[in-house]
């Protein structure tokens, strides 16, 4: 008569386990990374477009987010590999190449003949994932300020692209986060695609 007690707290177990493991550790996410199949898409102009890393202005630049354990403590995601600056630019570079633009990043500060250059600022890139007894909520923030130097006529374009999402899972896993902050990166991307257009060798706003 007493095993399915036993049955039941082996099983309570199993689902907090998750909980509670690894607490203080380094979670490294891969942020933000190009989705779905790659498409040939024809060029829409033949201006050229450069993108410099972006800057990091973030208070905390060391991780980007926590994720909060069931039993107290708390894990940072990190970037390994490549600075968050770095990244930002390369998925920005790869999302406007799907677009059809004429688009590179540059590398180091030497001016390359571009007729436009896009520079920017990360003001706020966070993930914080809080576990809870048979599930995990994730609220991501995605606020970044592009400015567009126009070298044909000395023309500018400023803009900033703010998003935010939340999600729910019962499982974490850091596949969560990252899927969250890549929408985000996404959804500004498309902002800033959206709100301008190529005219000749000029970025303008629509």
């Amino acid at each position: 008569m007493k095993h399915p007690r036993f049955l039941m707290i082996g099983l309570l177990g199993v689902v907090l386990a998750p909980g509670c493991a690894g607490k203080g550790e380094h979670i490294d996410i891969k942020v933000p990374v190009a989705s779905g199949a790659v498409v040939k898409v024809a060029t829409m102009s033949s201006a050229t477009v450069e993108i410099q890393p972006f800057e990091d202005r973030r208070t905390d630049r060391s991780h980007f987010g926590l994720r909060h354990h069931l039993w107290g403590g708390e894990s940072h995601f990190t970037l390994s590999g490549v600075t968050l600056s770095e990244a930002t630019a390369e998925a920005f570079a790869e999302y406007l190449k799907r677009k059809g633009w004429n688009v590179t990043v540059a590398k180091g500060n030497r001016p390359t003949g571009a007729d436009v250059t896009i520079t920017g600022t990360l003001i706020d890139v966070s993930v914080d994932a809080t576990s809870g007894i048979g599930q995990t909520a994730l609220r991501a923030k995605n606020r970044m300020a592009v400015e567009v130097q126009n070298h044909a006529d000395g023309s500018q374009v400023r803009e900033t692209l703010t998003s935010a999402g939340t999600n729910q899972v019962f499982w974490f896993d850091p596949d969560d986060a990252q899927e969250l902050l890549n929408e985000l990166y996404n959804k500004n991307f498309e902002k800033f695609v959206s709100d301008t257009k190529l005219d000749g060798k000029i970025l303008k706003l629509r």
